[in-house]
C-alpha cells in the first residue's frame, strides 16, 4: 500500500497530469477566494449595537466570534470545495492512470458529464456535512487530528474506490468488492486523509487519491475469481 502511495504521489505532479493539476488548483483558490468573500460581506451585514450600547465591548466581541466561527467553519471546508472542483476532472485523471501503468488491461469507461458533476456535488455535500457535525470534536486538542484521519478516511477511501471500481465493474460488484476489502479500502482512505491534513498538498488530495484508488483498485481487482 505504501509503495502505491508513493506511486500516487510521483504521478501527481508528474507532466501528464499538470494540466489538469494547475486548472484545478486555479479554480479551487477562486472558489474559496469567493466563498471568503461571501463571508466577509456577510460579517460586515451584521447590525451593530452601536458605541453607545456597553460602551461599545459588546460590538467587539460579537464581530471577533464571528471572525473566529468563520475561520473554523472555512478550515473544514477546504477540502470539500477542493473535491467539488476536482471532481470534474477526476475521470481524466483515472483514465491517464490506467493508460499509462496498466496498458494491457482493457480501459475503463468514462461516466457521463453530468453524471460526474452529481456524484462530486453528492460527495461534497456529504462531506460538508459530516465534518461540520464533527467540528465541535475537531476543537478537542489530541482528538481533532485523530478524527479527521477516522472520519474522512471511511469517506474518502469510500467515494475513491467506488469512483475508479464504477469504471470497470457496475455498482453493486464495487461496493461489494470494498466491502470485502473493507480494511484496504479504508486504510488507503485515511493516506489520502493525512494527505489533505498538508497545507497546499491538501489542493491535490483529490489528484493523489484518484491514482492511488486506481492502484489499490487493480491490485484487489487482479484478486477477484474470473
Amino acid at each position: 500500500m505504501l509503495s502505491d502511495a508513493l506511486r500516487a504521489f510521483r504521478e501527481t505532479f508528474s507532466p501528464p497530469f499538470r494540466r489538469v493539476m494547475v486548472i484545478s488548483v486555479g479554480l479551487t483558490i477562486l472558489v474559496l477566494a469567493l466563498f471568503g468573500a461571501g463571508l466577509q460581506w456577510a460579517l460586515a451585514a451584521m447590525p451593530a449595537f452601536g458605541p453607545d450600547f456597553a460602551g461599545g465591548w459588546v460590538d467587539a466581541i460579537l464581530e471577533f466570534v464571528a471572525r473566529f466561527l468563520a475561520v473554523i467553519v472555512l478550515v473544514p471546508l477546504v477540502h470539500p470545495v477542493v473535491s467539488l472542483v476536482a471532481g470534474l476532472f477526476l475521470e481524466n485523471i483515472a483514465a491517464r492512470v490506467e493508460a499509462e501503468d496498466y496498458p494491457a488491461d482493457p480501459p475503463g469507461r468514462d461516466q457521463p458529464f453530468w453524471q460526474s458533476i452529481l456524484v462530486a456535488i453528492r460527495f461534497t455535500l456529504v462531506l460538508v456535512v459530516v465534518n461540520l457535525l464533527a467540528l465541535p470534536f475537531y476543537l478537542v486538542p489530541g482528538v481533532n487530528l485523530v478524527l479527521f484521519w477516522v472520519v474522512n478516511g471511511y469517506l474518502l477511501g469510500r467515494e475513491f474506490f467506488e469512483l475508479v471500481a464504477l469504471r470497470h465493474i457496475p455498482a453493486v460488484e464495487a461496493q461489494g468488492l470494498r466491502k470485502r476489502h473493507g480494511v484496504r479500502v479504508f486504510l488507503a482512505g485515511v493516506i489520502i486523509a493525512l494527505f489533505t491534513t498538508v497545507p497546499v498538498l491538501n489542493l491535490f488530495a483529490p489528484l493523489f487519491g484518484t491514482a492511488l484508488m486506481v492502484h489499490t483498485y487493480k491490485g484487489l481487482a487482479a484478486r477477484r475469481p474470473a
